[in-house]
C-alpha cells in the first residue's frame, strides 16, 4: 500500500513506515480517505472538548488540531497564494513571491481570517452536535486537490515539490477519487453531504478557471490554499445549514 503511505506522508504528519510509491500522483486517489482521517480525529476533538461545556473553547482546540495534524501545510500555501496576489505583479513575480518562506502582512491576515473563520464554524457545529456536518468539508477539499492536480498544468517550468504529483496524474485518479468521495460523504451525512461535496467541486472547478488565468496551472501552495478555502468555506456553509435545520 505505498501509495496510501505517500498519501499519508504528503498530508499529515503521522510517522508511517515504508516506501513511498513510485509514482507520487498514485496516492491522489487516497487523499478523500486522508481527509477522512483528518475531519475524524478534528471531530473528536471537537466533540471531547465540548464535553466540557465550553463550546467555544472545543472550537479553537479542534482547530489546533487541524492544522497540527496537517504541519499548517495548507494554511502555509494560503498566506504564500494572498501575499503573492497582494503583490499586483505580473505572473512570474507572484511565483516567485510564494517561493520567499518570508509572510507578509496580507498573508497574515489571511491566515487570522481563515483561522477565526474555521473556529466559528467548528464551535457551532459543536454547539448543534452536527459531528457528521463537520467531517464533510475534510473530505471535500481533499478531493478537490485531485481535481486541480488531474486538470491543470504544474505552474513552474523549474518544478518543485507537488511537480511530481500533477505531472503524473491522471483522468483514473480523478474518478477514484470521486468515487470514495461520494461514498463517504454519502456515509457520513446522507444527501446533505453529497451537497457539500457538490458545492466544493464547484468551487475547486471556479478555483482552477482562477488559477490557470493568474498563474498558468497550479503548484504546491495554490493547492493548499485551495483546501484552505474549501475546507473553511464548506464548514461555515455547514453551520449556516445545521443552524437552518437541514443538518
Amino acid at each position: 500500500m505505498r501509495p496510501l503511505i505517500t498519501a499519508l506522508r504528503t498530508l499529515t504528519l503521522l510517522p508511517i513506515p515504508g516506501k513511498d510509491a513510485a509514482s507520487l500522483a498514485s496516492a491522489l486517489p487516497f487523499f478523500p480517505a486522508i481527509g477522512v482521517l483528518i475531519g475524524a480525529l478534528v471531530v473528536l476533538a471537537l466533540y471531547v472538548a465540548s464535553l466540557s461545556g465550553w463550546i467555544a473553547g472545543a472550537g479553537v482546540l479542534a482547530m489546533i488540531v487541524s492544522v497540527w495534524i496537517t504541519r499548517g501545510l495548507h494554511v502555509d500555501g494560503l498566506s504564500d497564494v494572498i501575499d503573492a496576489l497582494g503583490a499586483n505583479r505580473n505572473r512570474q513575480r507572484r511565483l516567485e513571491i510564494m517561493k520567499d518562506p518570508h509572510t507578509g502582512a496580507f498573508g497574515v491576515m489571511a491566515i487570522v481570517a481563515d483561522l477565526l473563520l474555521k473556529t466559528v464554524a467548528l464551535s457551532h457545529l459543536a454547539a448543534l452536535s452536527q459531528w457528521s456536518l463537520a467531517l464533510i468539508p475534510f473530505i471535500v477539499s481533499r478531493t478537490a486537490q485531485v481535481v486541480l492536480a488531474t486538470s491543470l498544468p504544474y505552474a513552474r517550468q523549474e518544478g518543485g515539490k507537488a511537480a511530481a504529483f500533477v505531472q503524473e496524474a491522471r483522468p483514473y485518479h480523478l474518478l477514484l477519487a470521486l468515487v470514495a468521495a461520494i461514498a463517504f460523504c454519502l456515509a457520513a451525512a446522507g444527501s446533505v453531504g453529497l451537497l457539500l461535496l457538490l458545492q466544493g467541486l464547484v468551487i475547486a472547478f471556479l478555483l482552477r478557471l482562477w488559477m490557470k488565468q493568474h498563474f498558468g496551472g497550479v503548484t504546491g501552495d495554490l493547492l493548499g490554499a485551495s483546501n484552505e478555502i474549501i475546507e473553511t468555506g464548506l464548514l461555515t456553509f455547514a453551520a449556516f445549514i445545521a443552524t437552518a435545520g437541514y443538518g
